[in-house]
């Protein structure tokens, strides 16, 4: 059953050490959902997933050491549990096994901004890795698996990096796509819900969704939510005709929203269409 959300983004160590004030905060106030890490940015895994290749690699930290009991507290408490499954961002896998990374055209493996190592969304056994680990997630009581960055690098270097044989024949909007789909219909029958979240600046930028290959309406059109990071402080000065985006959140986030719900009226009547679950910032970042 689809449940109306109105949620918080809460780390694994969050979960632990601040777990009853976190609760209080749904008890108190209209929240009534957590978005909590599973797979992270570094790409460690946060709860013991026996029997996967991530067990296999080391990458599970087992910072959700109770995670039975963490299930069982959100479920009496109403609270909805929403996986955050960081996928193509992870410096841990492509360390590990770095046939699956990113590679500069000499064979080294691309490294962005940060000295971090990206995994190519190109090659399956990535999406098989990301599947596993969504269902060991669903199988622990997970009601939705939301991927986070479902995108390329846009970091330094990227233009000139190896993706492979098959970015010859596929855009980066083309795989991602692909991703979703097989995502979608992999995860549908574990009875879960599956989203996005995606770039709010690829709604009304082509180049933008070329860059991160996140196609907005053709992503829409085999998710369960589609998630805008919508934060003032993502946009330029003069966006949307909003001088200062970043000190004007509430002029900024309804133009955008208002461009969204254009964007995916391009979906016709009757057809799947995502519903729109857009990702508020929470603080000034000037």
């Amino acid at each position: 059953v689809p449940v109306r959300v109105k949620g918080i983004y809460v780390t694994s160590r969050a979960i632990m050490d601040k777990r009853d004030a976190l609760i209080e905060i749904a008890d108190t106030t209209e929240i009534n959902a957590m978005v909590i890490d599973v797979k992270d940015d570094n790409g460690r895994i946060t709860f013991r997933m026996e029997d996967t290749m991530a067990h296999e690699i080391g990458a599970t930290t087992n910072t959700i050491h109770d995670i039975g009991n963490l299930m069982k507290l959100l479920e009496e408490k109403e609270i909805y549990p929403i996986a955050r499954i960081v996928a193509f961002k992870d410096p841990y896998l492509a360390e590990q096994k770095q046939e699956l990374a990113v590679k500069n055209k000499d064979g080294t493996i691309y490294r962005d901004n940060n000295g971090e190592c990206w995994v190519n969304p190109y090659n399956k056994e990535v999406w098989d890795y990301l599947i596993e680990i969504s269902a060991k997630a669903a199988e622990a009581g997970f009601k939705e698996i939301q991927f986070d960055y479902i995108r390329f690098s846009t970091g330094k270097g990227i233009a000139d990096a190896d993706f492979g044989p098959l970015a010859e024949e596929k855009t980066k909007e083309e795989i991602i796509i692909e991703f979703i789909k097989y995502a979608y219909e992999k995860l549908k029958p574990l009875g879960v819900f599956v989203a996005a979240d995606v770039y709010g600046t690829i709604i009304s930028s082509s180049i933008d969704a070329g860059l991160v290959g996140q196609n907005y309406v053709e992503m829409a059109k085999y998710l369960d939510y589609i998630c805008p990071m919508i934060y003032p402080s993502h946009f330029a000065e003069g966006n949307y005709g909003v001088e200062y985006p970043d000190l004007e959140p509430f002029q900024i986030i309804r133009k955008v929203l208002t461009a969204s719900k254009k964007k995916l009226e391009m979906i016709p009547e009757g057809e799947h269409r995502a519903i729109v679950r857009p990702w508020l910032q929470d603080f000034t970042a000037s």
